[in-house]
C-alpha cells in the first residue's frame, strides 16, 4: 500500500520536479551568459516603486545609509549576477529623493490671488477657445500674494498670442494642485511635484504680453510647431486636421471627442499620442529610402558605408521628430531607444536586443524616476519588452527553419503578430490606467496598422521634408485620405463590436504583477520566458481585482454617491462634475442623481441603501446623537467627537483633510465598512500642508 501511493505520489509531483529541475538550468545558463543585467531597469523600478508606497517620508540619511548597506551586501554576496540588480534596487529607492531635491518645488497650500509677472515656458494645450501654460519665474506685486512655487499651471483664453520666453503680467487666481478624486486614482500631485509644478491657476482679465527680446531654441522649435499647425490646418478639415497635428507636432487639443471615444474603444487610440510607433515608422522609413537610393546607384554604395549612412538619416529624423512634437516624454524616451538601435548599426553590433531595451530603461528611470508611475513608460516599456521576446523567439524559429514565405502573406502574418503581442503585453496596463481592454482591437489594429505604416505617417515624414520649400500639401492631402480611411475602418469595428468592452477593475498590486512577469519575459530566452506572463493572468484575476466601492465621498465637493438598488446615487452634491465624472469612468457606471427613497430636511439625509446599510449627511451637530446610534455610516462637514466613532463608522472634516476622498466597501457578513482613502501618505513633499 505504501508502495504504491509513493509511486502515486511520484508521478504527480514528476512533472513539477521536472519543470523545476529545466528551470534551474536555464536561470545558470542565462546567468553565465550575463543576463542578469537586462534584470537591472526592473530592480530599479522596484526601488522606486518601494519608496513611493511608503507610508513616510524616509530621512535623507537613512535613504543615504540603506543605499550604502545594499551596495556593501551586493559585495559580499558570492553570487555577483546577483549583486547589480541588488545595487540597481538601492540606487531606484534613492532616485526619486535625488529627484525631488533637483526639480521638486514647495507645493501651494491655500488659494492665492494678486497681479503678477511671470514667464512662460510652453503652452501645452490650444484648441483655439482655450490654452493651458506653464509659465515659471512667478513674481507677485505684493509680497504677501506670492505662491512660492517654482512653475505653476495656468488656464487662459484662447486667441492670446504667445511664445515661450515671453513675459505675462496678468491677475491670476492660484489654488493647490489638486489630490487625486479616487483612491489608487491619477495623482496630479505627485507628478506635478516632480516637474516643478506646486500650483494651477486662472488668468483674470486681458494679459499684458511682453514679447521676448531674444529667441532660443526653444521658442524657435515652438515656432515651426505653430507653423505646422497652420499649414496643416489650411489643407485638411478641422476634425481630421486636428488627428494630423497629433500624429506630427504631438498637438492633441484639436482631436475631437467623439473621434478619441471611437478610435479608443477599439484599440486604436495609441495612433494619436506621438509614441515609438511613430517615430520607430518615420525614422525607419528615412532608413529605408536612403538604402533604396544607394541601391538605385550602385557605384555609391560599393564606396560609402550605406547602412551606417541610413542609420545616421534614422537618428537624424528621430531627433528631428522628438522636436517638432514638443518634447513630449514619451518622444524622448522612443528617441533614446531609436538613437541606441541606429547607434548599435553604426557601431556594427545586432540591434533589436534585450540588453538594449534595459539601457533605454535604464537610462529613462534615471532621467525621470516619476514617469514610471505613468501609463507612457508603462504601456511603451512593456510593448517593446515583450516584441523583443517574440522577434527572439521567431528568429531562433526562423534559424531552424529553411521554408521560404510569400512576402505579402509574411507581411499580413508578421502585422498580425505585432498586434497581439503588443496588445497582449499592454493589456493589463490599459485595464488598469483607463479600463479599457479593446477585445476587438487586434481586428482594428491589424486592418488600420498597414494604412498607418506604408500611407500615413511616410506621408506626414516626407510632407515635413518637403515644407521648407512650400511642396507639402499634397502629401497632407494624402495624409488626409489615410486619416479618413483610418476612422471609416475604427468606426466598421466599433459597429462589429457593438459597443462591447469587458474591463476588469484592476487593483494597483496587477502592475506588480505585471513588472514581475515582464522581467520574466525578457530574462529567460527560451519558450520558458513565456511562463511568467501565462501565470500572471489567473495570479491577477484571483487576487488582484477589486470591487466597486459602495460609498464615495468627496472631499472639495459637497459630492457624496451611495450605491443603492442598480447603482450609485447621490446623497448630495450635484450631477457631471469633475470628481462624479471621474468616479462614473473608473467604476464603469453612471452616478445617478438623488434616489427617491433619500430623506432629507433642514438637518441632514438619510438613505437605507438595498444592500443592508444604512447612511446618514449630517448638516448639523444637534442630530449626531441620534444619527450615531442608527446609522451604520455617518457622514459630516465638521469635526464630530470620538463617543459617535465608536459607536458607528464615521467620515467627518478630519478624514477628509487628510484622507481626501474616502471609499467605503460594505461587508454584510460582519455588517461593517472598509474604509480606503484618496491620500495615504499625508506627511510626503508633494502633498500640500492642509493634507497633512
Amino acid at each position: 500500500m505504501r508502495t504504491r501511493l509513493a509511486r502515486w505520489l511520484l508521478r504527480g509531483f514528476a512533472p513539477i520536479l521536472s519543470g523545476w529541475n529545466v528551470l534551474h538550468s536555464e536561470t545558470l545558463d542565462c546567468i553565465e551568459q550575463r543576463r542578469t543585467f537586462i534584470l537591472l531597469p526592473f530592480a530599479l523600478v522596484a526601488g522606486i516603486i518601494v519608496y513611493r508606497i511608503v507610508g513616510f517620508e524616509p530621512a535623507s540619511q537613512y535613504v543615504a545609509v540603506g543605499a550604502l548597506l545594499a551596495v556593501l551586501l551586493a559585495v559580499a554576496m558570492r553570487s555577483r549576477a546577483w549583486a547589480l540588480p541588488l545595487v540597481a534596487a538601492a540606487i531606484g529607492f534613492a532616485a526619486l529623493p535625488v529627484h525631488s531635491a533637483l526639480f521638486g518645488t514647495a507645493m501651494l497650500n491655500t488659494p492665492k490671488y494678486g497681479y503678477y509677472e511671470m514667464r512662460l515656458d510652453s503652452v501645452v494645450f490650444d484648441d483655439g477657445e482655450a490654452q493651458r501654460w506653464l509659465v515659471s519665474s512667478i513674481s507677485a506685486t505684493d509680497d504677501r500674494d506670492d505662491p512660492g512655487v517654482r512653475r505653476a499651471r495656468l488656464a487662459a483664453p484662447g486667441g492670446v498670442a504667445v511664445q515661450p520666453g515671453d513675459v505675462i503680467e496678468s491677475r491670476v487666481r492660484f489654488y493647490p494642485v489638486p489630490a487625486p478624486v479616487l483612491p489608487g486614482g491619477y495623482d496630479a500631485q505627485f507628478t506635478g511635484y516632480f516637474a516643478g509644478i506646486g500650483a494651477y491657476g486662472s488668468i483674470l482679465g486681458e494679459p499684458l504680453v511682453i514679447p521676448a527680446k531674444e529667441g532660443g531654441v526653444y521658442r524657435l522649435i515652438e515656432h515651426i510647431r505653430k507653423a505646422i499647425a497652420d499649414r496643416i490646418l489650411a489643407v485638411l478639415k478641422p476634425n481630421i486636421g486636428g488627428i494630423a497635428m497629433a500624429l506630427i507636432n504631438g498637438d492633441q487639443s484639436r482631436v475631437t471627442e467623439e473621434d478619441w471615444a471611437t478610435m479608443a474603444l477599439v484599440g486604436l487610440a495609441h495612433v494619436l499620442s506621438v509614441s515609438g510607433l511613430h517615430l520607430t515608422l518615420a525614422a525607419g522609413t528615412m532608413y529605408v529610402t536612403i538604402r533604396v537610393i544607394f541601391s538605385l546607384v550602385p557605384e555609391i554604395g560599393q564606396r560609402l558605408p550605406e547602412k551606417k549612412i541610413a542609420a545616421a538619416g534614422g537618428i537624424v529624423i528621430a531627433i528631428g521628430y522628438m522636436l517638432i512634437s514638443g518634447l513630449q516624454i514619451p518622444a524622448i524616451r522612443s528617441t533614446i531607444m531609436l538613437v541606441l538601435v541606429f547607434g548599435a548599426v553604426i557601431a556594427g553590433r545586432q540591434a533589436l536586443t534585450m540588453r538594449n531595451v534595459a539601457l533605454a530603461g535604464l537610462v529613462l528611470a534615471l532621467m525621470d524616476p516619476a514617469s514610471v508611475f505613468r501609463a507612457s513608460y508603462q504601456l511603451s516599456f512593456a510593448a517593446v519588452v515583450a516584441l523583443i521576446a517574440a522577434f527572439e523567439l521567431a528568429r531562433h524559429k526562423r534559424e531552424g527553419s529553411r521554408k521560404q514565405r510569400n512576402r505579402a502573406v509574411a507581411m499580413i502574418v508578421d502585422v498580425t503578430m505585432t498586434s497581439l503581442v503588443a496588445g497582449g503585453a499592454t493589456l493589463m496596463f490599459t485595464a488598469f490606467h483607463f479600463q479599457q481592454t479593446a477585445p476587438f482591437g487586434v481586428l482594428g489594429n491589424l486592418l488600420a496598422t498597414p494604412l498607418v505604416s506604408f500611407v500615413m505617417m511616410p506621408s506626414a515624414l516626407f510632407a515635413m521634408l518637403l515644407a521648407p520649400f512650400g511642396l507639402e500639401a499634397p502629401l497632407l492631402i494624402v495624409m488626409g485620405w489615410s486619416i479618413e480611411a483610418m476612422l471609416w475602418i475604427a468606426h466598421l469595428v466599433g459597429v462589429l463590436s457593438g459597443g462591447f468592452d469587458p474591463s476588469p477593475l484592476l487593483a494597483p498590486s496587477a502592475l506588480a504583477v505585471c513588472l514581475g512577469a515582464l522581467a520574466w519575459l525578457a530574462f529567460y530566452q527560451s519558450r520558458m520566458r513565456l511562463v511568467g506572463p501565462v501565470l500572471a493572468v489567473p495570479l491577477i484575476f484571483l487576487f488582484c481585482t477589486e470591487p466597486s466601492p459602495d460609498v464615495l465621498i468627496a472631499d472639495s465637493t459637497q459630492a457624496v454617491a451611495v450605491r443603492h438598488e442598480d447603482g450609485l446615487s447621490l446623497l448630495a452634491g450635484r450631477l457631471n462634475t469633475f470628481a462624479t465624472n471621474v468616479w462614473s469612468e473608473r467604476y464603469m457606471e453612471p452616478v445617478g442623481p438623488r434616489h427617491e427613497d433619500t430623506g432629507c430636511d433642514s438637518t441632514g439625509c438619510i438613505l437605507t441603501s438595498s444592500r443592508g446599510y444604512s447612511v446618514t449627511l449630517a448638516l448639523s451637530p444637534a442630530v449626531l446623537a441620534e444619527d450615531c446610534s442608527l446609522a451604520d455610516l455617518v457622514i459630516a462637514r465638521f469635526p464630530v467627537p470620538q463617543a459617535c466613532r465608536a459607536a458607528t463608522t464615521v467620515i467627518d472634516s478630519t478624514d477628509l483633510s487628510s484622507g481626501g476622498v474616502q471609499a467605503l466597501y460594505w461587508h454584510p457578513e460582519t455588517e461593517t465598512f472598509t474604509i480606503r482613502a484618496a491620500i495615504n501618505d499625508a506627511g510626503r513633499p508633494w502633498r500640500s500642508v492642509k493634507d497633512q
